[in-house]
């Protein structure tokens, strides 16, 4: 869901600023001489770009046999690469760390669990997650950087939210006209300071072990996929050499986060909400 962007290195930088709100009401006397302050500068930030490749092969007696279903065992394969990759790419995203890769080491990007800092809280092991929680993150972003760039899309474990669509406030129930059945789905919570969409996602960070399972509210529009140029993700043909036809599927990337400050993350819930 997130948009995407171009990185021209293999380490990404970028802009990032914040407009300051006022802390005072203040006036200019008639016919006043103007004044100027110094300017904010852009904060500039950076990530690294990580390859991902997923490789695979098919023999040939495979190749060569009917297959109940398949008409092209080699393409079921490269699309099947093509899906680990993916998943591959959102771990990434979500939880990878940075690390700059010395010589002969890998190049691993920052994710989102690593990136966000500002608003980070660590509760106290077996905190129960309820719609204060939400409401307080929110409230931590508003009073740093104004309304408009409140977080809007929560991603969590699937655990917390089956937890999350218990709270009375988000709750929507109807009845499936067709099957008369009774319905509870809960996409999108009513904050104080905006709806937040509900999202739970296989790769947020869920171990009982400290810091604990977590919730991530993050502004969706700050946040970019940046892939090197001519990087993005693509098929390449593999050297023959052996009885069988071998693929890959390789891409590099990078997160870029337009403004860090937008986001907030807690973690030490109790697994089960």
């Amino acid at each position: 869901m997130l948009g995407t962007t171009e990185a021209k290195q293999t380490t990404h930088e970028w802009l990032e600023k914040y407009t300051a709100r006022p802390t005072a009401n203040t006036g200019s006397v008639e016919g006043f001489e103007a004044t100027f302050s110094d300017l904010a500068r852009p904060s500039r930030r950076r990530n690294v770009t990580q390859i991902i490749n997923e490789t695979f092969k098919v023999s040939e007696t495979t190749r060569a046999v009917d297959h109940a279903g398949m008409a092209d065992p080699f393409a079921y394969e490269r699309d099947e690469a093509m899906k680990r990759w993916k998943n591959r790419q959102e771990f990434a995203l979500v939880r990878g760390a940075i690390s700059s890769g010395a010589s002969g080491t890998t190049q691993t990007l920052a994710g989102i669990e690593a990136t966000i800092t500002s608003h980070y809280t660590a509760r106290l092991s077996g905190t129960s997650l309820s719609e204060s929680e939400l409401n307080a993150m929110q409230l931590d972003i508003a009073q740093d950087v104004g309304d408009e760039e409140v977080g809007d899309y929560l991603l969590t474990t699937l655990q917390l939210r089956q937890k999350i669509s218990t709270f009375t406030a988000g709750n929507t129930r109807y009845v499936d006209a067709d099957t008369y059945k009774l319905h509870r789905k809960v996409m999108v919570y009513e904050a104080d300071f905006g709806p937040i969409r509900i999202f739970g996602h296989k790769d947020v960070s869920v171990s009982a072990a400290t810091p604990g399972p977590r919730v991530l509210l993050l502004k969706e529009d700050k946040w970019k996929i940046a892939y090197l140029t001519n990087r993005r993700p693509k098929y390449k043909e593999l050297p023959d050499n052996g009885d069988f036809r071998a693929g890959m599927i390789v891409g590099e990337l990078t997160l870029e986060f337009l403004a860090e400050r937008a986001n907030a993350q807690r973690s030490g819930y109790n697994s089960a909400g």
